[in-house]
């Protein structure tokens, strides 16, 4: 099949006006190599030279990024780097042990047009509304370098080397407003998330967004539609912090001494602080200066009291950021010729109840923490290990600024907040909550101070979670909890259940037990003309590509022969290339006696098991459009030997994505949060489908990165379960906005999924069940999990 630059340009929404200038950009051999590819494979290899394009310029702290962490790359696969590789629009280079690309002087001469037109097509009306509550950092990045031009981090900040990060380490509010704006542009296709990489360290630094260089000139347009006395006030603000800040870091660390000697304002500042820190030093001469302001000198006299001093003046700096850095300021009028929607309540802010009743007295209405509700009765039992007496300790509550981005507080509680110390039985008792108009609120639990915590797919980065915990922790009920709640929501769930026990207790269930028999199944070699780009070629391929990630002793001749098998069997059936023939059905009991009459004995020793429990024929078939029209569907294979789990496992879940890929891509800025999702598949045991033999584990792992990284621009959320977060590679971390870590089996996952959430292993192995730690966006806090049994019908 031939493919039309034009055409992939059409399909990835650029004007048809703007079309034949951007041909032009594209030199002929590269129009020509083109052509020999799909649509969707052309089209990606486009977006994968733009993602590289705008995410080389990411750093984490100084703003100058030399290439893109090459794992960061795998946004479609690492099929399109190769293609990009052989004409010389990418080029890497290793350092430290990494692998770094970045675009060929070829390769940007492609992008910057195609990049300057994508950011011509911004909403600017939109972006003009919200502009004015990021103006702070945005202006704050101009003071030290384009930090925020180039690059802003996509969680908070770890540590405060720049003013930045410091500015948004200590106003969360204004972090999580500058996420959504950077949110917003990632959505416009003109933001990417990809792993700060500076070669002046070892290794990667972390997830932030990063923005082409032209988007300093598109913010340089939106700045000036800001009212000059909203620019005004913030610039004195902010260069009054940066002062400070800057000779705070000067006496901490001996940093920026340059720029103190060369800033009237900065020696100003000097002076005044140390006249603060008057009791910890001796000042000495001053040093004049041409501008009459003068440098002062001083030495320690009492280290620790200096220590203490400045500590102070820390604290002073970050209470003034926190308390005048409020964004209460209106947004500029629109233009008449451009009118703006309203703003939208932003999510993100927790309240307290205005009215809290004292707490019910025992029996009253209190939900107890039945522990059989929540256990995991055939999850893997893990080794025991001999330990002394650990004394209970409470978790770390949350912090009072730690706003979680999709927590929402839309109910009343009727009782104190309650601690959620190990041993704490009180469940707030709940008045009816009435639903975000547009959103989708998935209820979890509660907080310790007894408020509601909901689960806000539609308002994060991507749909994507984890729950970890060993066994007895709670993560099955959990998982029926979730399932429940998103299909009374009108949404669609899938459960992938490896051991048979993840079934909702309440909803719209369809079950299906795969078992010896047949009497349900799916046929990964089925066609289906609404789907062109799953070819009878392509669908052999991806089936002998599951069998050898799942038989990995399998030889390179033997998968050979099992292709050529399967081809033949098409041609037979009169299947071909062409898409009026696939109403036709290649049954699977015909490829069996091809196979089981293979001359290689081998081959039929390896898949007989497939025929003999008829996997993948059957009485009744699964049907992807009825398990997309709502409800619960349940995926029970705990009946079938673990290779044929897997194997199923993999190729329904294949077979999901070319579906929805087919569909095409959720609309950018749809209004309704349930128009953003089409399906979510949940995965119980994910650690099956990402640590088999070693032999495959680096297969499987790609293919279960392609559903985190890909699936969610097709409306599709992973929610997986496993016992230990080492169980999930970094670029599938890096995909996932909600971790939830609930209590640990021993001491060995403890400390393993401790180090991760920052908390202390007695804390993990302390909880009681369905209590646990939860990550959202760039927010940590305790929850705990309210039961099916103590849910409203």
């Amino acid at each position: 099949m031939s493919t039309d630059l034009t055409e992939a340009l059409e399909a990835m929404g650029y004007a048809d006006a703007e079309i034949p200038t951007l041909v032009e950009s594209f030199p002929p051999a590269v129009i020509e190599y083109l052509r020999d590819f799909r649509l969707q494979e052309a089209r990606d290899i486009i977006e994968t030279l733009l993602y590289i394009y705008i995410a080389q310029n990411s750093s984490s702290s100084r703003g100058e990024g030399e290439g893109v962490v090459e794992q960061s790359c795998y946004a479609y696969t690492s099929g399109p780097l190769f293609a990009l590789r052989q004409v010389d629009l990418i080029e890497s280079t290793s350092w430290h042990g990494t692998t770094v690309i970045k675009a060929t002087s070829a390769g940007e001469a492609i992008s910057r047009p195609l990049m300057e037109a994508r950011l011509q097509a911004l909403d600017i009306g939109g972006l003009a509304r919200e502009i004015h509550e990021v103006v702070p950092a945005l202006l704050a990045g101009t003071v030290k370098g384009s930090f925020v031009n180039k690059t802003f981090p996509s969680t908070l900040p770890r540590t405060e080397e720049t003013f930045v990060s410091f500015l948004l380490n200590n106003s969360p509010g204004l972090f999580i407003e500058c996420e959504r704006f950077a949110a917003r542009l990632k959505a416009a296709g003109c933001a990417v998330l990809a792993y700060a990489y500076d070669l002046d360290g070892s290794r990667a630094d972390g997830v932030v967004y990063t923005f082409p260089p032209e988007f300093a000139y598109i913010l340089k347009g939106m700045l000036e539609r800001i009212d000059p006395e909203v620019r005004e006030h913030y610039d004195m603000l902010l260069e009054s912090f940066y002062s400070t800040f800057t000779v705070l870091r000067y006496l901490a660390c001996g940093e920026d001494y340059d720029r103190i000697r060369a800033s009237p304002a900065h020696r100003r500042e000097l002076t005044r602080v140390l006249s603060v820190l008057n009791d910890a030093i001796y000042v000495l001469e001053q040093v004049p200066q041409d501008d009459g302001v003068d440098l002062a000198r001083f030495i320690v006299k009492d280290r620790n009291l200096y220590d203490m001093r400045l500590r102070d003046l820390g604290r002073a700096l970050m209470a003034d950021v926190a308390a005048k850095i409020v964004i209460d300021r209106p947004a500029p009028a629109p233009a008449a010729e451009e009118p703006l929607p309203p703003r939208e309540e932003a999510p993100i802010v927790l309240e307290e109840s205005a009215a809290i009743a004292p707490a019910p007295q025992a029996g009253e209405g209190v939900e107890e923490w039945d522990e059989p509700l929540f256990t995991d009765d055939e999850e893997e039992e893990a080794e025991e290990e001999e330990e002394e007496p650990i004394a209970s300790v409470p978790p770390p509550a949350a912090s009072s600024n730690s706003v979680p981005r999709s927590l929402t507080a839309s109910q009343t509680l009727d009782s104190r907040p309650s601690s959620l110390a190990p041993g704490g039985a009180q469940t707030p008792a709940l008045r009816p909550v009435v639903p975000r108009a547009g959103g989708l609120d998935i209820f979890l639990g509660h907080a310790p101070d007894g408020r509601r915590v909901n689960w806000s797919p539609g308002q994060l980065n991507n749909g994507h979670m984890i729950i970890l915990g060993g066994s007895g922790a709670g993560k099955t009920e959990t998982i029926r909890c979730i399932a429940s709640d998103l299909a009374g929501q009108g949404l669609p769930v899938v459960l992938i259940d490896f051991h048979g026990d993840m079934a909702a207790s309440n909803g719209d269930i369809r079950s299906y037990k795969i078992r010896e028999g047949g009497q349900y199944y799916f046929n990964p070699l089925e066609l289906d003309s609404s789907i062109d780009e799953i070819t009878p070629l392509r669908a052999t391929s991806d089936f002998v590509d599951a069998i050898s990630i799942n038989f990995p002793t399998l030889g390179i001749q033997q998968r050979r022969k099992i292709k050529n098998i399967i081809k033949d069997c098409y041609r037979i059936s009169g299947i071909t290339g062409n898409t009026d023939t696939w109403t036709r059905v290649l049954d699977f009991d015909d490829i069996e006696g091809e196979i089981m009459g293979c001359e290689d004995e081998a081959i039929p020793a390896y898949l007989e098991d497939i025929f003999d429990y008829k996997l993948f024929s059957g009485e009744e078939k699964i049907s992807l459009p009825t398990i997309l029209s709502g409800g619960i569907t349940h995926i029970n294979l705990n009946a079938l030997p673990e290779n044929l789990r897997y194997l199923f496992a993999d190729l329904f879940l294949r077979r999901i994505y070319y579906t929805l890929q087919a569909t095409g891509e959720i609309p950018r800025g749809a209004g309704d949060e349930r128009e953003k999702f089409r399906l979510f598949v949940i995965v119980d045991e994910a650690k099956l489908l990402v640590s088999q033999k070693s032999g495959s584990k680096t297969s499987i792992k790609a293919v279960l990165n392609k559903y985190a990284t890909e699936m969610r621009k097709f409306g599709v959320s992973l929610i997986l379960a496993s016992q230990l977060i080492a169980h999930f590679n970094e670029e599938i971390l890096a995909n996932i906005a909600v971790k939830f870590c609930m209590r640990s089996e021993n001491k060995k996952q403890a400390q393993e999924n401790a180090k991760f959430f920052e908390v202390s292993e007695k804390d993990l192995l302390n909880f009681q069940p369905g209590e646990g730690i939860l990550i959202i966006g760039s927010e940590k806090m305790n929850v705990r999990i309210v039961p099916s049994s103590g849910r409203n019908p």
